[in-house]
């Protein structure tokens, strides 16, 4: 447990960073090694990713993203906890905890989406938890994930079943999205006009949309929906051969109309050769509505656990999306660079 230091992330030399991830996040080190300071928006707030070091190796690393939350009509910051790994070779060592203990000290309002074993980590240190997100996702193509028939017949099935699921998508309106990148301005303005900046909930002004929109090294396939005021933005990613969407934020005057917007996004996934659309929400009246669309025998509960100095040791956040922490982005693999 002795000669080890723990420093933020952008004084570590990048070739320890590399070898790093390239054991504890193999299928995306090179994504994340050349993109990290977007990923973790680094140094946004005056907040740093924390890296533990040992050996002038690093062993283990506690990432974070930072952004701003409304609670009560008062913005404070916060931070998401994610990527948090420690070399298998160092495990049960006691350098999880310490490098919890230290990155609980960054920041008085802490939040994050984790597996079942790093949730027994943060309730001993006083974490609350939610499970009332959900992942919902409905596979437009289901002959893409039958592996044992081979190409001519999977091609075949599924051409015959985009051509059944055309004919039932008739009625259901029909949108063109626009590509974000060149368009981002419309984004900002749908943004402006419905004023999304609510109280309970992440603070999603100009900088972090800039950010997690404009900014990211992904923008090339992330697509806007708009529909009689009611808007989506989705993810294009191909990973394992498997063309998903990503519908990572969606906004609607109404719930009717939300599910309208995601049947006409669905169509458009049928017609341009997705495969799967995947969705997050913490919203109980718009996962109901979700699964009209989507299929209840693919929804998954998400851990939410969140931490406090001032409020009571408990954040509740409205409106939590795909957007947010890095639900999207950790499917990203190194394919798709």
């Amino acid at each position: 447990m002795n000669n080890y230091n723990i420093i933020n992330i952008s004084k570590v030399n990048s070739n320890l960073l590399f070898e790093f991830y390239k054991k504890v996040f193999n299928q995306r080190h090179k994504t994340l090694s050349k993109h990290w300071q977007w990923w973790y928006r680094n140094k946004y707030l005056g907040f740093e990713t924390l890296v533990l070091i040992k050996d002038q190796k690093v062993i283990g690393q506690a990432g974070l993203i930072p952004v701003k939350i409304n609670i009560k009509n008062e913005i404070l910051p916060a931070i998401w906890f994610v990527d948090f790994a420690i070399l298998p070779k160092f495990q049960r060592q006691g350098f999880g905890t310490i490098l919890t203990k230290e990155w609980m000290k960054i920041c008085p309002n802490q939040i994050t989406f984790c597996n079942n074993k790093s949730l027994k980590i943060f309730k001993k240190f006083g974490w609350k938890e939610n499970h009332n997100s959900k992942r919902l996702a409905k596979p437009i193509d289901p002959f893409k994930f039958i592996f044992y028939l081979g190409n001519f017949k999977n091609n075949f099935f599924s051409k015959y079943y985009r051509t059944k699921l055309k004919k039932n998508l008739h009625k259901v309106d029909t949108i063109k999205p626009y590509l974000v990148k060149d368009n981002y301005k419309i984004l900002f303005e749908s943004f402006e006009k419905r004023k999304l900046f609510s109280t309970d909930s992440i603070v999603r002004d100009q900088d972090w949309l800039s950010w997690r929109i404009l900014e990211c090294p992904f923008s090339r396939n992330i697509h806007f929906f708009e529909n009689n005021g009611n808007f989506a933005i989705t993810h294009i990613v191909i990973s394992k051969n498997i063309r998903r969407l990503h519908i990572l934020y969606s906004f609607s005057t109404n719930f009717s109309n939300e599910e309208n917007l995601i049947k006409s996004i669905y169509k458009w996934g049928v017609n341009n050769s997705i495969d799967l659309i995947w969705g997050n929400t913490n919203n109980k009246e718009l996962i109901q509505k979700y699964e009209n669309v989507f299929s209840s025998r693919f929804t998954k509960n998400l851990n939410f656990a969140s931490w406090s100095s001032n409020i009571n040791s408990q954040l509740s956040l409205n409106d939590l999306q795909a957007i947010d922490s890095d639900n999207d982005i950790i499917s990203i693999d190194d394919n798709y660079l």
